[in-house]
C-alpha cells in the first residue's frame, strides 16, 4: 500500500532515451519504467533533443507528459563537450525545474546525460540518482576524457543503478565508489508480452531481430548466418527495427534472391512487436556490446528462446533454459547456435518461469527506495 508521503514525493526525469513524437517506439522500457513510477511519486519527464532533431521536427505535435530540452552539439569530435552543452540547456529552463521542486532527479543515461544533470545538481542543491543502460558506459568508459567526466560527476550521485552486474563491474574498475553502485534489472510488462498457445505458423516469423539496424547489433552477421542455413531449415527471418544498416541488407537480399524469406518491418509499436515476439521460433540478437537488452527479458515473458552473444549482462540473464550463447563477431558461432536452437525442444514453461524474476514492481521497489532514502539530503552536492 501506497504512504500519502510517498504519493507527495516529486520526481524529476532528465534523459535523452524516450518516446518523442517523431520516434514514438523509441525506448519503450523508459517509459514502462517512468509510468510505473508515476503511480508512486508525481513524476515530471525532460527530455534532452539534439537541437537539430528539435529544429526540424519542432511543429510536430508536442506531448503534454514530456517536456522537450534541446542542446546543441558538435557531432563525433565533440562527444565529450556534449554534457556541458547540455548544462546549458538545462541551466536555460531551471526556472521551470525549481518552479516544480523535485525531491530528486533521475538521469537515465550515463554519458553525457546524467554527467550534465550532476554539474547542474551542484548549481542547484537537488539530489540525484543515475540509471547505466548499456551503451552509455560501453561506448564511452574506453575514451580517456569521457571516463575522466564520468568518474568525477558520477561520484556525486546518491545512487547509480545499472542494468546488469557486468555494467557495474565495470563502474567500479574506474573509480566509481562501489557503495553507490546497485544492479537493479530492468522489467517487462506481462500485460503487452506473453505467450500464446498457438503453434508458429509455416509461413509466419521463425526467426526475428529486434533492435536498430547498425553493425554493432550483428545484423550483418544474422544475415549471413540465416543465408548459410536457410535452405536446411526453410524458415524466414524478419528484421523489426531502423538504422542505417538496412539498405545494405536490402541490397544483399536481392543480391541472394531472397526477398520471399527476409522481411523489413521498420520500427513497430510495442504491441505489434510483442505479436512478432510471441509468434516467433527464436529471437537472435548477436550484439557487439550490450548492459541487458530488454528485448530478450521481453522474449522470456513471450515463452520464446533466445540465441545471444556472451556479452556484457547477457550471460546473466540467458540460461541454458532459455536460450543458447554465441560468440559475438562471429559468423560460425552464431551459424551452430542458430542451428542448435531451431533443432531443440524448448519447454515453454521453464522459459515462463525464468521470465518471472524480471518484473517492474521489484524494479520500482528498489528505485523507490533510493529516491524516499533518509540520505538524501547529506549527500546532496
Amino acid at each position: 500500500m501506497l504512504t500519502f508521503n510517498q504519493l507527495q514525493k516529486k520526481i524529476l526525469v532528465i534523459t535523452n532515451l524516450y518516446p518523442v513524437a517523431w520516434a514514438p517506439n523509441r525506448a519503450s522500457f523508459n517509459k514502462q519504467q517512468f509510468d510505473r513510477l508515476a503511480q508512486s511519486a508525481h513524476t515530471k519527464i525532460f527530455v534532452l533533443v539534439p537541437f537539430f532533431d528539435w529544429l526540424k521536427n519542432r511543429k510536430k505535435a508536442p506531448s503534454d507528459e514530456i517536456t522537450l530540452v534541446p542542446y546543441f552539439y558538435i557531432p563525433k569530435i565533440g562527444r565529450a563537450l556534449t554534457p556541458f552543452f547540455q548544462l546549458v540547456s538545462l541551466i536555460l529552463v531551471s526556472q521551470r525545474i525549481k518552479k516544480y521542486e523535485p525531491d530528486s532527479i533521475i538521469a537515465s543515461w550515463a554519458f553525457p546525460d546524467a554527467v550534465a544533470v550532476s554539474m547542474f545538481c551542484k548549481l542547484f542543491k537537488f539530489p540525484f540518482v543515475v540509471k547505466a543502460h548499456g551503451s552509455d558506459i560501453n561506448e564511452n568508459l574506453h575514451k580517456p576524457l569521457r571516463q575522466k567526466l564520468m568518474r568525477k560527476w558520477l561520484n556525486n550521485a546518491t545512487r547509480i543503478f545499472c542494468a546488469s552486474n557486468a555494467l557495474a563491474t565495470k563502474l567500479e574498475s574506474v573509480g566509481i565508489n562501489k557503495t553507490s553502485i546497485e544492479t537493479n534489472y530492468n522489467g517487462v510488462d506481462k500485460t503487452v508480452f506473453f505467450p500464446t498457445n498457438e503453434e508458429a505458423k509455416g509461413d509466419g516469423i521463425q526467426i526475428l531481430f529486434v533492435g536498430n539496424l547498425i553493425v554493432q547489433k550483428g545484423v550483418c552477421e544474422l544475415y549471413q548466418a540465416f543465408k548459410s542455413i536457410q535452405s536446411e531449415f526453410d524458415y524466414s527471418l524478419t528484421f523489426v527495427g531502423t538504422g542505417n544498416m538496412r539498405s545494405k541488407l536490402e541490397s544483399w537480399v536481392a543480391q541472394d534472391d531472397l526477398s520471399s524469406k527476409v522481411k523489413f518491418c521498420g520500427s513497430l509499436k510495442l504491441a505489434q512487436v510483442a505479436d512478432k515476439i510471441r509468434h516467433a521460433s527464436i529471437l537472435v540478437l548477436p550484439s557487439y556490446r550490450e548492459g541487458v537488452p530488454n528485448v530478450l527479458l521481453e522474449a522470456f515473458a513471450s515463452g520464446i528462446p533466445v540465441v545471444a552473444t556472451k556479452v556484457g549482462g547477457i550471460p546473466e540473464v540467458v540460461v541454458e533454459e532459455t536460450g543458447i550463447l554465441v560468440d559475438a563477431q562471429d559468423t560460425n558461432s552464431l551459424i551452430s547456435g542458430m542451428k542448435e536452437a531451431l533443432s531443440r525442444e524448448w519447454d515453454k514453461s521453464k522459459i515462463l518461469n525464468h521470465s518471472k524474476q524480471f518484473d517492474w514492481d521489484s524494479n520500482i521497489m528498489r528505485l523507490n527506495a533510493a529516491l524516499t532514502s533518509d540520505d538524501d539530503v547529506s549527500k546532496r552536492p
